[in-house]
């Protein structure tokens, strides 16, 4: 069988769906593409809007500079620089919750990490564990093949939670749920999103606030095997690429006039980068902005690909004509951007990436700024280190194994979480 349905909830390399056989994924295949489908984004284009940028802070005059030695802090008062990274720290995963289906984190405004669970609850982490739901959308989901509640982030100002999901069609949508006075209201919300799916399988659905405090949407290509829709080059299309869009500009929403192909009149205005398969897991790294995505390979790579923020905007990775640095249909495009590391899919290290973070927590110094990922059918989280010019520096397994791994997760503190779709959440900690 070659069309494989890779990853979450559902990120095997074939067609085998998590905790589901193959006999139901072929059905859930054949109703999503032959069923009725919801709506598609507005009929009418989004409206286009500035964003300002967060103003500059004023200078101050008495603030300590590098190139002002004698205003420097003492040695007692200096923060303590990280060591060089070291991929052969002891660590230890600590399960601190258990879940059904654990499928993504994000920090509310409370500071509390908050947990989504497949089958469409989300849940706060307490020092108990997971505490009760304070949102439920199981009724408005489907869990069939690799749909389910695949995401979720908090608006930058705290007003909004915003999740990803599948609905009972399969479309992928997205749900604005109120924040009003810190607590979430679970029954003011509002449908943000929604685009039907040809296909059960590629859904993404990873959701990320960017450093520029718009919302990010990671799309797979639509499904299948092989793209057969082409959804990986054509603008036409948000398939297969990240979308940024403005959640608080329009009805429903806005597109930044910065994203950048709102002027070219057949493409999706929202697309921010394109060519993606399924980038099951993508991240911006907190210190330095860059964009880290992991994109599930066919039949011959798996690839990450970490770009800087401001090279992001229109960066084309190159699927399908390309699965990884390797030719898969037709020719190289003139601007594919690379993976800056790539494993051979069914190999050693597994079978279907599973993206991570850029480690800037405090509690293991030697692993700052050391990205974190894993492979859903291999378990064992890895570390690795690229320097400024893209290069590999090093890369090895961890010592840890974290289950079926479909995502990390962070918390206020910076550090990290291994959420095993099995039902566990770990904490990575110093041995």
């Amino acid at each position: 069988m070659t069309n494989r349905t890779v990853h979450a909830p559902a990120p095997t390399r074939r067609s085998r769906p998590i905790e589901l056989v193959a006999a139901l994924l072929a059905a859930a295949v054949v109703a999503a593409a032959c069923g009725e489908q919801p709506d598609d984004l507005p009929v009418e284009r989004p409206p286009i809007v500035d964003v300002e940028p967060e103003p500059e802070p004023e200078p101050d005059d008495d603030a300590v500079t590098d190139d002002d030695p004698d205003a420097l802090a003492t040695d007692d008062e200096a923060e303590p620089r990280a060591p060089e990274p070291d991929l052969t720290v002891a660590l230890t995963l600590t399960e601190v919750a258990t879940l059904d289906s654990p499928t993504a984190g994000a920090v509310g405004p409370d500071g509390v990490l908050h947990l989504a669970d497949r089958a469409g609850t989300v849940h706060p982490l307490t020092e108990d564990g997971a505490g009760e739901a304070v949102v439920d959308l199981s009724a408005e989901t489907t869990t069939e093949s690799e749909r389910g509640l695949l995401g979720l982030a908090f608006a930058a100002d705290g007003t909004e939670l915003y999740l990803s999901s599948t609905d009972p069609n399969g479309a992928s949508t997205i749900t604005a749920v109120a924040i009003v006075d810190g607590r979430i209201r679970p029954d003011d919300r509002r449908t943000l999103f929604r685009l039907s799916q040809p296909y059960a399988n590629h859904n993404g659905g990873d959701l990320h606030i960017g450093p520029d405090d718009l919302l990010y949407l990671g799309l797979g290509d639509g499904g299948s095997a092989g793209d057969p829709l082409d959804a990986g080059q054509d603008l036409s299309t948000p398939l297969g690429a990240l979308l940024r869009i403005d959640p608080r500009g329009g009805d429903p929403y806005a597109v930044p006039s910065s994203n950048p192909f709102v002027d070219e009149d057949d493409a999706a205005p929202e697309i921010f980068a394109y060519g993606l398969r399924n980038p099951w897991r993508f991240s911006f790294d907190p210190v330095t902005d860059e964009l880290w995505i992991a994109d599930v390979g066919q039949d011959s790579r798996e690839e990450i690909n970490r770009i800087a923020f401001e090279e992001a905007a229109g960066a084309n990775f190159g699927w399908n004509r390309m699965e990884g640095t390797l030719p898969f249909e037709g020719e190289e495009p003139d601007d594919h951007v690379p993976p800056v590391y790539e494993y051979e899919t069914r190999g050693p290290q597994g079978c279907a990436v599973t993206g991570g973070v850029v480690y800037r927590g405090r509690a293991i110094p030697e692993l700052t700024g050391v990205y974190l990922y894993a492979d859903y059918c291999n378990g064992t989280v890895r570390g690795l280190i690229v320097d400024a010019d893209g290069e590999v520096v090093e890369q090895r397994e961890l010592g840890i194994d974290g289950g079926q791994v479909v995502a990390f997760a962070t918390d206020a503190d910076g550090e990290v979480y291994v959420l095993d779709l099995g039902g566990a959440v770990q904490r990575i900690d110093a041995a």
